[in-house]
């Protein structure tokens, strides 16, 4: 069909229009009327035409159909390109906000439908899907899911009265029928639970086949009751609200159709008397049987058996329900059919593979602990003891969620801050279970609680399309680098915290371009204003509302409602306090219903956005601003602090189980057991950190057995550190570079043991052959106690080049006993003094106190402690005229002050003045003299040349006049300085004798 002529379409608009006109003023009598005379006059037709004649006019209006359809398809494709046209280039477009495009038809943000068919088990998939999410591109084949029996599919339909009640009591029903216990501490919190939620571990037990005396039937036993009536009465006194007729139909379909009933109804039958049971125990054998019979697994692996078969192959758990839960073409998979039984069944199937997996790394400790957690990991608290490291049973970092993996990874923050400064946004995006996409995959009479595996797999899609919307678009400039971290806490839906640095620095004049904290314009923006009346509003909270989850001990702990201010400022957290625009300076309002009352939320209850991104993904997405080296640290350990954690008690004689402490103090729900079932990812971030070990000469630990251990005594496994001393000898690039920069131009092959030159990157000016990318080296962190590699560490981070570890403790020509000698720490001047005067004083059973102003400096003397904490000194000692320690008179902290002979101050020379004020004003009071710190000496430590006190948004003129040079005090301090060199007199060391001479 020719297409029309321009100069015919106004006509035929104008006859659309006479016609739409003409059909609109009819009656309704009129319009039906007309209806039934078409269809009068179309059924003549029919009637009139051969079978031939109908079969082309059906073909010819198949075809007019279809070419229709298509020409939709073609406009909305002409108008989709037409609207994205102008978002073409969106660098910097969270600056440059619009309100009148759509920037959530971008090709960047849209995720498409779940239409990628698998072309090896039919699983229905999204575009960004990985191919082997489903059946690992055809190397899983299980077999298809037959409907269940009747009655039970009807009832899984949703379609009738009965079949709404069962659906809303599925996990209800299960129970009356269940053959184990289910053991678990299942989470309910208030009355409100949208998903099935546990802690801890899980445990199904299985009793004996019969009962005891004077006991009742329960779980398995009931099956075996002999009248099917008794059975029915006591299912229904296992839980209230249940119908009668539903559980006998369910009853009846188990005994005729469940292969288990059948199985065990015949071993009863055979059982001579009633002295037996059924025990399932992994760590037990029956006696007289060979030991290997009844080895319990260890390995992350479960054998399906497929029945009719002869196989040898096994597929892992995972691998088996990621395939089951998947949605396929033409298939109806009634395990999405069962809502909160859904949850329980995905929370127990996850739990069930992490356990396997625990076990096999409670099965191989002697390997963890002697190989890869002395000097070679991350050291922790619990190592500083040497007697625990026996005793100690690890949960590696190698275990995604475990404690060290998110300790690992707070570090690698850490390194991003450490080459590239603070980040510029910290973000948190979470899911909306409102999302256009979730609500079209729900089946009838669903809600997106009962399907998390759409919701996981959708939000999965949507945080991939936020990174690219804000890494590849540019949307907040161009990115250096980025991380974030998926967690669910104590709710349901997942949430993504997202740091970024950005290349270009957003200034403190930009921020309110970016960032938002107020409610849009209703008449400017509408599709603004609806999402963020509907996402980023807190609460409310407080009196209105005190059993609001933010609540604790009866204030908000996100500190809402936050002030209203006219512009942006500094805060004292190191975040800013957003413009918030009161109703007198223009704020708008919006009222909401809070416990069925009208309430007026003003800016200062809006969550800060942006509104590009609030706009483009339709979802409570908070958008903060790090202007602060104060807030970094916070921000790094909380993007990485993983799921919740419940405080407990455990009680064992392994005191040192990390095990057992995750297992029992963490949270699974349904969301997160869907998720890590998938394999989708907890952590991404760019560029990549590798981690870089760090031990002595000969100090890699090695895991031999009686078999290997001569082998591997004479070759023992080369490590990043020892590659880089021997690709040092051989590469002359190599010497200029310091040990944590050698990842940049090196890629380390975990196989081969040794570092190989980058291929790809950019070219290093002077050196054609060598590439360069942004990866990043990490060394591993050290306990101090381990003084030799700690201080081995420090080297690695100052010396360029070294070819061996003899290099590392040569500094000029001089090779030193030890590393520690070698890095000439500090600790031999005034520490060394004043820690001989505490002792001497101490040794005859005198009291000297010693405090000092940093925490820090705190660790060096024993029994230091900080100023403030020991004296009780006012934290806002530059805003007190004259103040005083929070001492009572009659104290033991008063009684101490009063007897001590000396007073030692380490870095006073931080202090304010006005804390050593402070503590004279105490003394004072505290011994009844007025004379300036009569009967006790005070030892102040320090030096100017230093750091002065820290006052904030002070000039240089202000921290002069608050040290204490500047004090009343000073005229009563006596000055010594020291003249002999400790360093030269203790450790002989040449070169320091050298340096004094000369200084």
């Amino acid at each position: 069909m020719p297409r029309p002529r321009r100069s015919n379409l106004s006509r035929q608009s104008r006859n659309a229009r006479r016609i739409q006109n003409t059909a609109n003023e009819r009656t309704e009598e009129e319009q039906e009327i007309a209806r039934e005379q078409r269809r009068d006059s179309m059924a003549r037709l029919r009637a009139s035409q051969s079978r031939e004649q109908s079969e082309a006019a059906r073909e010819t209006a198949r075809l007019a159909m279809q070419n229709r359809r298509a020409n939709n398809r073609r406009q909305q494709m002409d108008n989709l390109l037409r609207r994205t046209r102008y978002l073409a280039d969106l660098n910097r477009a969270a600056s440059r906000y619009d309100c009148s495009n759509d920037y959530s038809l971008h090709p960047s943000v849209c995720i498409g439908q779940m239409d990628v068919v698998c072309e090896y088990c039919g699983a229905l998939k999204f575009s960004g899907e990985t191919p082997g999410l489903c059946c690992l591109n055809g190397k899983v084949k299980l077999p298809v899911l037959t409907p269940p029996h009747e009655p039970l599919y009807s009832l899984l339909c949703g379609e009738t009265q009965e079949s709404r009640h069962f659906l809303a009591n599925t996990r209800k029903y299960n129970s009356c029928f269940q053959m184990t216990s289910f053991g678990a501490d299942i989470i309910e919190e208030g009355e409100f639970n949208p998903t099935f939620k546990i802690q801890g571990r899980i445990h199904h037990r299985i009793g004996s086949l019969l009962p005891f005396e004077d006991t009742q039937n329960k779980y398995l036993q009931i099956y075996f009751m002999g009248n099917m009536e008794e059975q029915l009465d006591r299912r229904l006194g296992i839980n209230a609200g249940m119908k009668r007729a539903i559980i006998q139909d369910l009853q009846c379909l188990l005994h005729e159709h469940h292969a288990l009933v059948r199985l065990f109804k015949s071993a009863l039958e055979r059982m001579p008397n009633d002295d037996y049971k059924v025990v399932i125990k992994a760590d037990k054998r029956p006696s007289e049987t060979h030991e290997r019979t009844f080895n319990a697994p260890t390995v992350d692996e479960v054998a399906i058996l497929i029945v009719g078969e002869e196989t040898t192959k096994k597929v892992s758990s995972m691998n088996y329900y990621a395939y089951r839960l998947m949605i396929r073409q033409n298939a109806d998979n009634y395990l999405l059919r069962f809502r909160r039984l859904f949850q329980q069944y995905c929370v127990n199937m996850y739990v069930k593979i992490e356990t396997e997996r625990l076990t096999f790394i409670r099965l191989n400790q002697p390997k963890l602990r002697s190989e890869e957690y002395i000097h070679l990991r991350d050291a922790v608290s619990t190592e500083g003891n040497a007697a625990n490291i026996g005793r100690l049973t690890i949960l590696p970092a190698t275990y995604i969620g475990s404690p060290r993996h998110m300790h690992e990874y707070a570090q690698d923050a850490m390194t991003y801050v450490r080459h590239y400064g603070r980040p510029d946004l910290f973000i948190t995006f979470t899911c909306n279970p409102k999302w256009i996409e979730i609500t079209q995959l729900l089946l009838p009479g669903q809600t997106s609680n009962d399907r998390h595996d759409i919701t996981a797999r959708i939000f999965r899609q949507k945080i991939r399309s936020l990174m690219n919307f804000i890494v590849k678009q540019r949307v907040f400039g161009d990115t250096r680098c980025w991380m974030y971290s998926i967690e669910w806490q104590k709710r349901c839906l997942p949430h993504a915290h997202i740091l970024i640095w950005l290349v270009e620095r957003i200034q403190p004049d930009q921020i309110d371009d970016i960032i938002c904290a107020k409610i849009p314009d209703h008449e400017v923006d509408p599709d603004l204003h609806d999402v963020v009346t509907t996402n980023m509003i807190h609460g409310p909270c407080g009196a209105i509302n005190p059993q609001s989850p933010c609540m604790v001990d009866g204030k908000c702990s996100k500190r809402y409602p936050r002030k209203l201010t006219s512009e942006t400022v500094t805060g004292n957290d190191g975040y800013p306090l957003y413009r918030r625009r009161s109703p007198d300076d223009n704020g708008r309002t919006v009222t909401t219903k809070v416990k069925r009352m009208d309430f007026v939320v003003e800016n200062s209850w809006i969550v800060p956005y942006s509104p590009l991104i609030s706009k483009t993904f339709k979802t409570h997405c908070n958008v903060e601003y790090c202007n602060s080296v104060k807030s970094i640290k916070y921000i790094c350990k909380y993007v990485t602090k993983g799921s919740a954690i419940a405080v407990f008690g455990l009680q064992s004689s392994n005191t040192n189980d990390e095990i057992s402490r995750y297992q029992v103090g963490r949270y699974v729900n349904c969301n997160e057991a869907i998720w890590r079932i998938f394999a989708f990812p907890i952590h991404e971030r760019h560029p990549t950190v590798i981690h870089l070990a760090v031990h002595l000469e000969n100090g890699q630990r090695v895991y031999f057995t009686a078999s290997n251990a001569m082998q591997r005594a004479e070759t023992p496994p080369a490590t990043t550190l020892t590659s880089f001393f021997a690709i040092c000898q051989s590469d002359q690039f190599t010497r200029t570079l310091l040990y944590s920069e050698m990842l940049r131009y090196y890629t380390w092959n975990a196989s081969s043991k040794n570092f190989q030159r980058r291929k790809q990157g950019d070219a290093v000016p002077g050196y054609p052959d060598v590439r360069s990318t942004d990866a990043l080296g990490r060394m591993y962190t050290v306990h101090p106690k381990n003084d030799e590699c700690f201080y081995l560490r420090l080297l690695l981070v100052n010396v360029r080049g070294p070819t061996l570890f003899e290099a590392l403790r040569t500094v000029n020509g001089v090779i030193f006993p030890t590393y520690r000698a070698a890095y000439a720490p500090g600790g031999t001047g005034k520490t060394f003094l004043m820690s001989l005067v505490l002792a001497t004083v101490r040794a005859r059973f005198n009291i000297a106190v010693a405090v000092a102003s940093s925490r820090i400096a705190a660790t060096l003397l024993e029994g230091c402690r900080t100023a403030h904490s020991a004296f009780k000194l006012p934290l806002n000692l530059q805003t007190i005229e004259e103040p005083t320690c929070n001492i009572a008179k009659h104290s033991a902290i008063a009684k101490v002050l009063a007897a001590s002979k000396i007073i030692i101050w380490d870095e006073c020379t931080m202090a304010h003045k006005r804390a050593l004020e402070a503590l004279n004003r105490t003394l004072k009071d505290l011994r009844n003299d007025s004379r300036c710190f009569i009967g006790a000496m005070i030892l102040l430590s320090g030096d100017f040349r230093q750091i002065l006190p820290v006052i904030p948004r002070s000039t240089a003129a202000d921290e002069i006049n608050a040290c204490l040079k500047s004090s009343n005090l000073r005229r009563y301090v006596k000055k010594l300085q020291l003249t002999t060199n400790m360093r030269v007199t203790l450790l002989n060391d040449t070169s320091a004798e050298d340096f004094s001479e000369h200084c």
